[in-house]
């Protein structure tokens, strides 16, 4: 975990005090033209290894503080270049609440694609011919698609983008059938 000593400032500009591999992560990830970050949702936030991942990022970042033109302020980079960035988090909660604290983490971000995947255990569902199994079928075909139109265009269209965040089963279906599976689960003990 990132120590807060803030060597990465003074001592060792732009060098993690923690010995490890970060700084291979690190030259991967400035070596890289786009980066995808992806995260089960756990308490409405990104999982603890991400989270850990983006604060050992730090030593990218100067101690000074700049407006940005959003009116936000935010450290310098100490770089010139940062890959571009898409973010895919999966929330096994139905309704789309479950990312309001990531949405705004995100759009600081500038992102090249945002899914936020609501109803995210219905994934694990076999893809065959029934509605749901074509559904969760076009949304993976959707995924791969998008993954294709940011490597050769750099962004994705919106047509993609609609297809990603489709619904793939109603709230009501999808708690019914949680609920369901969990009376059968605790009738069994």
């Amino acid at each position: 975990f990132c120590r807060g000593c803030f060597d990465c400032w003074g001592k060792t500009p732009g060098q993690c005090a923690i010995k490890d591999d970060m700084p291979e992560l690190i030259n991967t990830f400035l070596e890289s033209d786009f980066i995808g970050m992806a995260t089960p949702v756990y308490g409405m936030l990104m999982s603890a290894l991400l989270k850990n991942f983006t604060d050992r990022l730090l030593p990218l970042a100067t101690p000074h503080i700049h407006r940005n033109s959003d009116g936000s302020f935010y450290h310098e980079g100490r770089v010139k270049r940062f890959p571009q960035q898409f973010y895919l988090a999966n929330s096994g909660f139905p309704g789309l609440h479950n990312f309001d604290l990531l949405k705004p983490f995100c759009g600081m971000q500038n992102m090249v694609l945002e899914v936020y995947r609501n109803c995210g255990e219905i994934l694990q569902y076999p893809v065959n011919e029934t509605p749901i199994g074509q559904k969760i079928k076009d949304f993976y075909e959707a995924l791969e698609l998008a993954g294709m139109e940011i490597a050769s265009k750099g962004h994705v269209s919106e047509k993609i983008k609609t297809k990603l965040h489709g619904e793939i089963i109603s709230d009501e279906e999808y708690m019914a059938g949680a609920n369901d599976s969990w009376d059968q689960e605790l009738a069994k003990q």
